[in-house]
């Protein structure tokens, strides 16, 4: 039996760049708690930081929850990313893989949310959100039993890539954008 090929997307800094929507999200959903003036690296805010602002869990909780509802207001401020031509040409060559699959840490509704903004939520055969639940290519791999030698991957950052070939993706199969 052959081996399903499939082509698997990151969303973040990947398909669409989101960091300036995610940070301004972010920058709004502290302010409402009196929270001013914090940034990361390169002004990124990330939920990493905001853990660290000495917020209690119920806090940080709330920022979350706050974050997403204005994140969806402030989507105007991502853009296509690299791979989103890359995309296109997968779609248009549907014969050259069995399955397109979207992959990222992303919350759901944020991922769902960002597609639709963009209408690529039907370009995909499966969506799947491991929200920051360890390797999301080890948990995708074993979730839906598919061999990491089959599947060529788009993907950003360092530590994603990383974690691809840790799950057993071949190192000519990852294609770094951005």
């Amino acid at each position: 039996m052959e081996k399903e090929r499939i082509a698997i997307f990151d969303l973040d800094g990947t398909i669409i760049n989101t960091d300036e929507a995610n940070s301004a999200a972010y920058k709004y959903a502290l302010a409402g708690l009196g929270l001013n003036g914090i940034h990361g690296m390169y002004g990124r805010i990330t939920s990493d930081i905001i853990r660290e602002v000495g917020l209690d869990a119920g806090g940080v909780d709330a920022v979350l929850k706050a974050k997403i509802d204005i994140y969806c207001r402030e989507l105007w401020r991502s853009y296509l990313g690299p791979a989103a031509a890359a995309l296109q040409c997968v779609l248009l060559n549907r014969t050259m893989v069995d399955k397109v699959v979207l992959l990222t840490q992303s919350a759901e509704r944020r991922a769902i949310e960002t597609l639709r903004y963009y209408d690529l939520e039907h370009c995909f055969d499966e969506i799947v959100c491991n929200g920051n639940q360890g390797n999301k290519y080890v948990n995708y791999f074993k979730a839906f039993d598919s061999d990491p030698a089959a599947c060529v991957v788009w993907e950003n950052e360092e530590g994603q890539i990383k974690s691809a070939i840790a799950a057993g993706v071949k190192m000519e199969n990852i294609r770094k954008v951005g």
